[in-house]
């Protein structure tokens, strides 16, 4: 095997190549993100908010995360939590958590149970704008926001302010948003310290690299979507552009709040330090239904999107095995040739902006989530690092 390889193989080499480069670039515009401070005029912005969470059942951190939204760093929000019956468990702890915030406006709205043709979740979110849609002029503040949030987060102090402030921009920005990082369950003990859960397997850790290398991709760019767990628009807008309407028999939130922005010319606005840690416990058949959902919606709701991501992860694929074949048989059949130089030069380079791309990524977790959170995700580090070929692989065979 001294000949070249067909020029297909080549330029199909070339084109995993320069993705893996531009992969490891994004990332790392990703992580300077996260050092950028807040702009000024954001910082001051801070009108009346009215935080909505639907809820159904308990999650596992469901009071932590209602003390987390009881304690923001903000000067006038109001809560709304929605759940579809006074029966749910989650109705108890909300009950008992915010009777320790009294000074907090806030309610648990019951909304009663969705319809044959309505998830609960968008069931118990137009319940809450109907209750706001209701209120007298007079109770509706005129730069009032409206902010949307997953019941499974635990955000930080400044999660509310953070999303809020880009608002400033009512000419520009219709909705902002924030993204998940999927964080596999650990256990602490005196005796060994923090350890991998032994719930976590493999499918939690490949969970969790999917799931970061799509919020590595946000950025001050057109191709952003709103993520239903931190999402925010001021009143005005979502009266504008008709929410409630879009989202009655809609199938999830946040492609209708994209859809919805991008109708009234204004863009999705990515906030960096709205990243919130999402716990993540997969089995095969846990993650086979979450990646199904996902990317189904995604087909439906962002068809360009959709086919991108078909077409990243075709293009991994396609490459890294045509290139490990060609290797493989050039090395068999005539090891002193030089037909499986060019396989084995494009996995050399692939393999090296791999590594600066893993290495960025740590420094985004660092950045993000703090030292303790980084030590938690190394496990999940090192099989993101050592088994790119793998994990894609499974990435592509989730989305076809």
């Amino acid at each position: 095997m001294t000949a070249l390889p067909p020029l297909i193989l080549l330029v199909l080499w070339t084109a995993w190549v320069i993705q893996a480069v531009l992969s490891a670039v994004q990332v790392r515009k990703f992580a300077r993100l996260l050092d950028k401070p807040s702009r000024e005029p954001f910082a001051r912005f801070r009108p009346p908010a009215v935080v909505i969470v639907p809820f159904k059942g308990i999650d596992a951190d469901l009071a932590a995360g209602v003390r987390a939204l009881c304690a923001q760093d903000y000067p006038s929000y109001e809560l709304i939590l929605v759940v579809d019956s006074a029966d749910d468990p989650a109705h108890a702890v909300l009950t008992r958590e915010l009777a320790n915030h009294p000074h907090l406006p806030a309610t648990v709205l019951v909304a009663g149970p969705a319809g044959p043709h309505e998830g609960q979740k968008i069931h118990n979110q137009l319940a809450a704008i109907d209750r706001l849609l209701a209120r007298i002029p007079d109770e509706q503040p005129p730069d009032e926001v409206w902010v949307f949030a997953d019941s499974d987060a635990v955000p930080g102090p400044n999660w509310l302010g953070d999303l809020v402030g880009p608002l400033q921009q009512a000419d520009l920005t219709g909705v902002t948003t924030g993204y998940r990082w999927l964080i596999p369950p650990t256990t602490t003990s005196q005796e060994s310290g923090l350890r991998q859960h032994r719930g976590a397997g493999l499918w939690s850790h490949w969970a969790s690299i999917m799931n970061s290398s799509v919020a590595c991709l946000y950025g001050h760019n057109t191709f952003n979507h709103a993520w239903g767990g931190s999402m925010a628009m001021r009143a005005d807008t979502a009266r504008r552009g008709d929410l409630r309407g879009r989202l009655t028999g809609a199938l999830c939130d946040d492609y209708q709040f994209s859809r919805m922005s991008r109708d009234l010319g204004l863009r999705v606005y990515f906030v960096p330090t709205c990243l919130v840690a999402t716990p993540a416990d997969f089995d095969l058949g846990r993650l086979i239904n979450f990646a199904h959902r996902q990317y189904l919606l995604t087909r439906v709701y962002a068809p360009k999107l959709f086919a991108a991501a078909v077409s990243i992860t075709s293009l991994y694929v396609a490459a890294v095995f045509s290139a490990t074949a060609w290797l493989a048989v050039g090395l068999i059949t005539n090891p002193r040739g030089t037909g499986w130089w060019w396989p084995g030069g494009a996995i050399a380079c692939a393999f090296v902006a791999n590594q600066v791309r893993s290495s960025w990524r740590t420094r985004v977790i660092r950045r993000a989530f703090g030292a303790d959170m980084l030590r938690r995700l190394r496990p999940t580090l090192r099989v993101e690092r050592w088994s790119p070929p793998v994990w894609m692989t499974l990435h592509w065979l989730l989305i076809m």
